[in-house]
């Protein structure tokens, strides 16, 4: 009796581990950033502090949906860096959304001014170049605040499924 149930079970993992990736990138997510202080690097001391980062793609446009929980205060800038593997540091490559002072190029939205849910959303044009940045899983997400300036929560752009 055994047998037959350790096979069902071994099935349905079988299942979850095909489906699961596919279905998310059927449902329109391309790549995904779970992002939190400990990655950054160094790690910040912001206690509880994280969010999570959905992007699609569109031909050469990036669609974006970035949320924050407990922040130490709203943020005053967000984008992507890279080339970089996790834990290394790297220059600005794509710009989420910006501030007074920190405002990026033309047409970057502006960050919300929420600690807690949705930070920004929009889209925003990217080359062949930065696609196989985040293909190759080489660009991080990151969330920069007043008392954190280089960064309170980071997170690996990984790629979820084929495009």
């Amino acid at each position: 009796m055994r047998r037959p149930i350790v096979f069902f079970v071994l099935a349905a993992l079988l299942v979850v581990a095909v489906v699961v990736p596919v279905s998310a990138a059927s449902n329109g997510f391309d790549y995904l950033a779970p992002l939190s202080a400990a990655q950054e690097v160094a790690a910040v001391d912001a206690p509880g502090a994280g969010g999570f980062a959905r992007f699609s793609v569109d031909g050469n446009v990036l669609h974006y949906r970035l949320t924050v929980r407990h922040l130490t205060g709203p943020a005053t800038q967000a984008h992507i860096h890279g080339p970089a593997d996790r834990g290394v540091n790297a220059s600005i490559s794509i710009w989420l959304c910006g501030t007074p002072g920190f405002d990026g190029p033309a047409g970057t939205p502006v960050c919300s001014s929420t600690t807690d849910g949705l930070l920004v959303q929009g889209s925003v044009t990217v080359t062949s170049e930065q696609l196989a940045m985040l293909d190759a899983g080489l660009g991080y997400g990151n969330v920069h605040t007043t008392l954190h300036p280089p960064g309170e929560v980071r997170g690996q752009v990984l790629p979820v499924g084929g495009r």
